[in-house]
């Protein structure tokens, strides 16, 4: 079987996945294929994968932020957090978000590795962040990149009206409500949820700012400062739609 038809298979595989509303196996297969249609430079491909990856992604961070959703404390409540961190893992859908000092992310690294690999692992829809302290500040930080310099403000509040901005904002405050474990049916859930919801793609946009694209960069290599910017968020809408026009201008591109 060549590249290419392995690159097929996968597609074909991913998208019968996808129209079964098994999300996690087919964003295993379509991550496949977007991997291998990058190594093969292969414009074509990629033009038509990014949207049914986006839409699979885009399900599986709704699930997961309409399931339950963990909040731990910045200031510490180690045994009480490692048994619902034992029971988040085994929820079908949710979000937790993993604290640590500022400097000292490595441990809440570990743990949003180990959920992603139960995600897969299972099909569950759950995802991670981390809250990264420093003085009395929280913020809210990407697991793969769990800076404090990196994260939004967090803005701790028992309003459940309390709605968060807009994601391009350039100071954007998270609203949160206080550590804790909220199932659907909690009174401030829904605000966690809206938080969650915007305040990946902001992370995602924040990582943009704070690592811009090389000055002068052709096609392929903003397409390539672009795929770092999806392991922030890979279900960023902006992000993914600038990758498949990208694709598909290269296609306009006559062949030298």
């Amino acid at each position: 079987m060549t590249s290419s038809e392995h690159m097929e298979k996968l597609w074909n595989v991913g998208q019968h996945l996808l129209g079964q509303g098994r999300y996690v196996a087919a964003r295993s297969f379509l991550e496949r294929a977007e991997a291998l249609a990058w190594r093969r430079r292969d414009a074509q491909s990629l033009a038509r994968l990014y949207l049914p990856l986006l839409e699979v992604r885009r399900q599986i961070r709704y699930d997961a932020a309409e399931g339950v959703i963990l909040i731990c404390s910045p200031s510490g409540r180690a045994r009480e957090e490692a048994a619902w961190l034992d029971e988040f893992v085994k929820c079908e859908t949710g979000t937790a978000l993993l604290a640590c000092s500022a400097g000292e992310g490595e441990a809440a690294c570990r743990f949003a590795g180990s959920v992603g690999y139960a995600a897969r692992r299972t099909g569950r829809r759950l995802e991670a962040l981390v809250l990264v302290k420093l003085a009395e500040e929280v913020r809210l930080a990407p697991a793969a990149e769990p800076l404090f310099a990196a994260g939004l403000r967090v803005a701790w509040t028992k309003d459940s009206a309390q709605q968060i901005g807009d994601a391009t904002a350039e100071r954007l405050e998270v609203p949160l409500p206080p550590p804790g474990w909220y199932a659907p049916d909690a009174a401030m859930h829904g605000v966690a949820r809206e938080s969650l919801i915007v305040g990946w793609e902001a992370l995602a946009l924040k990582w943009q700012r704070r690592h811009p694209p090389p000055a002068g960069a052709d096609a392929w290599e903003e397409m390539a400062w672009l795929r770092l910017a999806l392991r922030v968020d890979p279900a960023c809408e902006p992000v993914s739609m600038r990758l498949m026009a990208l694709a598909e201008a290269v296609l306009r591109v006559p062949a030298a």
